[in-house]
């Protein structure tokens, strides 16, 4: 896989002034805080304000500048706000406007009041709902783990599911797409404006002709450098490639070489191909494993130059810190006894990495994938727009086994398919979407809370 997302979490410990409470129980409550953060799994760098404030805890909002300037310059991606007793909304509130990045908002359970003097110590709750108004008037979105302890699992879970919804605000708000040639005629559904996605989202996308495409991909196939010997010998080991040709197997090579430095070069996140016909006219091959290969080498690739479909799936991937492929799939056919399944499929562009066990993967004469996936729980997602309104789909189903067919495929189960169907047929969604393995909807929906003008449409 390409190299994964790493999060960096700047975590700001806030306390009512120095007198409101104990200094010392505000300092339990921030060690037990950061004990329990060094579990955290996944990709997540701690960037704490020890170096820069007494005991590394906010007091007073004479300090707001200094905490400002540290987690900017140490280019936080996300900001946690722990607060270690009732805390300070004042700097809650203009350090999380001032950093403009996802904000985590949360405070330990307190203990009992004492038995005999009946006295609290921190009221830490109380000023959580304080904090939570400020940030509101401000304008600060912002995540919030339910008031528990520090070694409560919600805790934990609660921190690393903010770190992966901070991974993909992080990537969509930087993204670049290459797309390469442009969409099949017949596809008026994968149209897209392009300066729409510039100016309310930031989205670029790097355009590559066809004619450019076809030469540089001609000079490798004529190169056959170690790069290429390497890669059709993994493709070989992978998958029967013995209906498809070695000469055939070098283009498909080459093509992938090709796209995966030109990613590199313009800093793309995901990639669109028109993938037929006009491939097929100048290669005489389908790409459908070039899509296939780059998106298992972390290189998100969608079919037929659907450049939201890229989008979508760039923001899979980020849910997991890029570390296992999406797939771009069909939505086809439903089942043909089960009510609640439906067909995922595509020609044969699904990562050989997802196939299941018992599947054997082989390319047929044209270069399409032919293998059925593994079963398990899978996230579904779909970014797309219509007269200016953009909105992700989210859903959750389980891959099943079902009727045999051709090309990359599985079967999908979910509670109510009537209600996913209406939202596809209704919604502005087409036929293509963006899966991958585990469950993402939380994340993905709580991302679109930081990414103004998207709206989380989740089933």
């Amino acid at each position: 896989m390409k190299k994964s997302i790493t999060i960096k979490l700047g975590v700001v410990p806030v306390k009512r002034g120095l007198y409101f409470t104990s200094l010392e129980n505000a300092l339990i409550s921030k060690r037990r805080a950061f004990s329990s953060l060094a579990k955290i799994r996944g990709n997540v760098e701690i960037i704490n304000l020890d170096s820069v404030i007494d005991n590394g805890i906010a007091t007073g909002p004479e300090q707001i500048p200094v905490i400002e300037k540290y987690l900017k310059d140490n280019k936080v991606d996300a900001v946690f706000m722990l607060h270690c007793d009732f805390g300070l909304e004042e700097i809650v509130a203009r350090v999380g406007k001032a950093v403009g990045k996802p904000l985590l908002l949360w405070g330990a359970r307190d203990d009992a009041p004492d038995s005999e003097s009946g006295v609290r110590i921190r009221d830490t709750q109380c000023g959580i709902f304080a904090s939570s108004k400020v940030l509101q008037r401000y304008g600060v979105p912002f995540t919030y783990i339910e008031n528990c302890h520090a070694d409560d699992p919600v805790f934990i879970q609660g921190v690393e599911d903010f770190c992966r919804t901070a991974a993909v605000v992080k990537v969509f708000k930087s993204m670049r797409i290459l797309e390469i040639g442009n969409r099949p005629r017949g596809f008026l559904s994968v149209m897209y404006n392009e300066e729409e996605l510039l100016n309310k989202f930031g989205i670029e996308v790097v355009p590559l002709s066809m004619g450019y495409f076809y030469r540089h991909v001609k000079d490798i196939v004529a190169k056959s450098d170690n790069r290429l010997i390497e890669l059709m010998n993994s493709l070989k080991g992978k998958m029967d490639c013995s209906s498809f040709g070695d000469e055939k197997l070098k283009i498909i090579a080459a093509m992938i070489v090709f796209i995966q430095d030109e990613m590199e070069k313009n800093y793309c996140n995901g990639v669109a191909i028109e993938c037929w016909s006009s491939t097929q006219d100048l290669f005489g091959v389908l790409p459908c494993q070039v899509i296939g290969e780059l998106t298992d080498m972390g290189y998100p690739a969608a079919c037929e130059a659907d450049v939201a479909g890229a989008v979508t799936s760039v923001m899979l991937q980020a849910a997991d810190y890029n570390q296992q492929p999406s797939f771009f799939a069909d939505l086809t056919i439903r089942h043909p006894e089960n009510d609640n399944a439906e067909l995922l499929w595509h020609c044969g562009p699904f990562p050989c990495s997802l196939k299941s066990a018992d599947s054997k993967p082989a390319l047929d004469a044209f270069g399409r994938g032919q293998w059925r996936l593994r079963e398990g729980d899978i996230t579904i997602a779909r970014f797309d727009g219509v007269n200016g309104k953009y909105s992700l789909f989210i859903g959750e189903a389980k891959a099943i086994n079902g009727p045999k067919t051709q090309g990359t495929y599985t079967w999908m189960e979910v509670d109510n398919w009537s209600k996913w169907e209406r939202k596809f047929v209704e919604g502005p969604y087409i036929h293509h979407v963006s899966v991958i393995y585990g469950k993402y909807a939380n994340i993905l929906q709580e991302a679109c809370k930081y990414i103004p003008e998207l709206k989380a449409d989740r089933i």
